[in-house]
């Protein structure tokens, strides 16, 4: 798959709808067992959250992480044809790739589709929703949720996750915010 994503910027190809090409063929890849798969592994992965925050913990990754598969496989936007504010930013996308490299090295994508699927959906929420990739109503430690203020969305967890190892932090668009009473309410 890294092959396909260095083409695009190698070949100045990089846009929005090829890339949601190069993510579509992926996805395509991913069949109804895999995501059963990823279920089971977001379910073992809430054992680790505290109890109070599993359901919606649940909720929460089951619909960023499996739903947006199914939004890729069928996304039919022309992204391009919406004007410069959608277009990628090469640099941060070399980035980004860089870091998906460390995070994913050794993985092999056509037996580890839970690890394709974070990928997939990763590169989908950054670069064509411009959204974080962790959904608003994700619950983190605290009773903390992203927040989106104006144009920008706002992330509680950020700076102490982005050097956890396997954590995509670092190229996601949310930015750190500091503990704020008014930012951090569940409302």
């Amino acid at each position: 798959m890294f092959e396909e994503l260095h083409d695009l910027v190698d070949n100045k190809r990089l846009t929005k709808n090829n890339l949601l090409e190069v993510l579509k063929e992926k996805a395509q890849k991913i069949s109804i067992f895999d995501l059963m798969e990823a279920n089971q592994y977001i379910l073992q992965d809430v054992e680790f959250v505290q109890e109070r925050y599993q359901d919606d913990f649940r909720q929460a990754y089951v619909k960023q992480f499996i739903g947006h598969i199914n939004h890729i496989k069928n996304d039919r936007t022309d992204y391009d044809s919406r004007g410069k504010k959608e277009k990628i930013d090469y640099k941060q996308f070399e980035e980004s790739l860089t870091t998906l490299h460390e995070v994913y090295d050794g993985v092999d994508f056509d037996s580890d589709k839970v690890q394709l699927i974070y990928c997939l959906v990763s590169l989908y929420a950054t670069f064509i929703l411009n959204e974080p990739i962790h959904s608003l109503d994700t619950p983190f430690p605290g009773n903390l949720k992203i927040k989106k203020l104006g144009k920008y969305y706002y992330c509680p967890v950020k700076e102490t996750q982005k050097d956890t190892e396997g954590a995509v932090c670092n190229i996601c668009i949310s930015r750190e915010i500091d503990y704020d009473p008014k930012l951090n309410s569940s409302s």
